[in-house]
């Protein structure tokens, strides 16, 4: 059963002799007088590029961040020695939510008097399972993928992505994580889905829990998607809780390796961002993937991180994974470990 939130104090504030009462705005409103629109988006897509930043051949993005100076320091905030994997088991059954294409086949090839094997087959891109993806993902209306590498001299079914792709990361990641808790921050058991996540909630959490991400860093962003589901069943209708818009100039000032979501980063519905205002489908994938290099890892599940994390007070933590090395690859599931 949903916990519903808790009401929030009012302030009282005293101006001109009149009493008024003001309260925090909710998640996913805004105290700025002016919401962002597509024209600033498509604005930004020029603005915020890092094409280039590190090199005419770079396809690693901020991931250039992870210094190993970054590294030792994420190592540092190791204090309790709990692992917790951020992977929901993946899917190998359809379900109301689990298309046949997103199930993982696991075929067993054969049982033998002292063994066993078998094949996997998947399909990971989506929201069945954790993934990253690499930057020949998507790529811009112009036909360039990150760094101005053209995508259709780049591509090919045999070969996959020549540029951009997977093994950019074949040497793994290992970095400080900072885990957004929104459902925390606003007293409910999860955040409803199609609500989008704008910046203001964003650094409402980093006052309330004392920590921020910066260059280098993973942002995980929670709003208990797994929860919601053991509750309440399988979604289907497409509506998720993910970053607004507004959130892109945070992220180019931020500077993370990643950003990493429980469900798609991208909130859903977008009424006023769509084709006819010349925004393309997964626009926060666009911003990071394309523009920034940013990369992403989805369909998370951090619930046993976030269980540790409330118990230990402590939002910041070291995160490691690695892509399967797949030449070509345009992303790989994943099993990412939180270390405390």
């Amino acid at each position: 059963m949903k916990i519903h939130p808790r009401p929030l104090a009012a302030t009282v504030l005293l101006l001109a002799g009149t009493l008024i009462l003001s309260r925090p705005p909710a998640l996913g409103q805004t105290t700025s007088p002016k919401d962002v629109t597509p024209a600033d988006y498509l604005r930004w897509q020029t603005e915020y590029k890092n094409w280039g930043r590190w090199g005419a051949n770079d396809q690693h993005g901020t991931t250039n961040l992870i210094t190993p100076a970054k590294v030792l320091s994420a190592s540092k905030l190791v204090k309790a020695g709990i692992v917790v994997s951020l992977a929901h088991a993946v899917p190998q059954t359809t379900d109301a939510d689990v298309p046949p294409s997103a199930v993982f086949h696991r075929i067993t090839n054969g049982i033998y008097p002292t063994g066993s094997t078998d094949t996997y087959q998947v399909s990971y891109h989506g929201k069945g399972m954790a993934h990253m993806d690499a930057f020949c993902h998507f790529w811009g209306a112009d036909g360039k993928m990150y760094n101005g590498y053209v995508a259709l001299e780049n591509l090919s079914a045999e070969t996959g992505c020549r540029k951009d792709n997977v093994m950019a990361w074949r040497d793994g990641i290992v970095t400080r994580a900072v885990l957004y808790d929104m459902p925390q921050l606003k007293g409910v058991e999860w955040i409803e889905p199609g609500t989008p996540i704008k910046r203001a909630d964003l650094e409402a959490w980093e006052k309330k829990s004392g920590v921020k991400a910066g260059p280098g860093d993973i942002i995980l962003l929670y709003v208990g998607r797994w929860k919601l589901r053991a509750a309440k069943g399988p979604q289907t209708d497409g509506k998720v809780a993910g970053y607004y818009a507004d959130v892109i100039p945070w992220i180019k000032e931020r500077q993370p390796a990643f950003i990493g979501h429980d469900v798609n980063i991208d909130w859903n519905p977008r009424p006023g961002w769509g084709a006819a205002e010349g925004i393309p489908i997964n626009p926060i994938h666009q911003a990071v993937l394309n523009w920034m290099g940013v990369n992403i890892i989805e369909n998370l599940d951090l619930e046993q991180a976030v269980e540790t994390a409330r118990r230990l007070k402590r939002y910041e933590f070291m995160l490691t994974f690695g892509p399967i090395p797949v030449e070509g690859g345009t992303g790989s599931p994943l099993n990412p470990l939180a270390v405390f």
